[in-house]
């Protein structure tokens, strides 16, 4: 079971117009974009992450994508395809467990939480750093 965030391009739409305006290619322009956007978010993970005996949850938080399904592109972040062993640990640290009185150590949430601003702007740089100005 897969532990992550998802990231999109909407509410960019006008940044993406302007590139493809320009002649520029927009799918590419996307991609570098949720580049920069998901790198920002994975280092917040990182910075969350609770270590434990084997420190394999840091390692196991990667980027998957860009991707683009029709007109959407989009990127994942978060524990995607690690082990069965480390994506168990990375849900009961994420979610906590009742029934073994695992507290919640929210790094995905948290970090969703705390860096969704910082995520859109490194995304809407990107964007401008392709050609467009406000």
């Amino acid at each position: 079971m897969a532990t992550r965030a998802r990231f999109d391009m909407k509410g960019m739409e006008q940044y993406l117009e302007a590139i493809q305006q320009a002649g520029l290619d927009i799918d590419a322009a996307a991609k570098r974009a949720l580049d920069k956007g998901a790198a920002v978010l994975q280092a917040e993970m990182n910075s969350l992450a609770p270590v434990g005996e084997t420190g394999n949850l840091k390692g196991s938080i990667v980027i998957d994508g860009p991707f683009q399904d029709g007109n959407l592109n989009y990127v994942e972040v978060g524990v995607i395809h690690a082990d069965a062993k480390t994506a168990i640990y990375a849900n009961v640290q994420e979610y906590g467990s009742p029934s073994k009185n695992i507290p919640a150590q929210s790094y995905i949430r948290l970090a969703v939480t705390r860096k969704k601003s910082a995520v859109m702007r490194a995304i809407r740089e990107s964007l401008k750093a392709e050609g467009m100005t406000d």
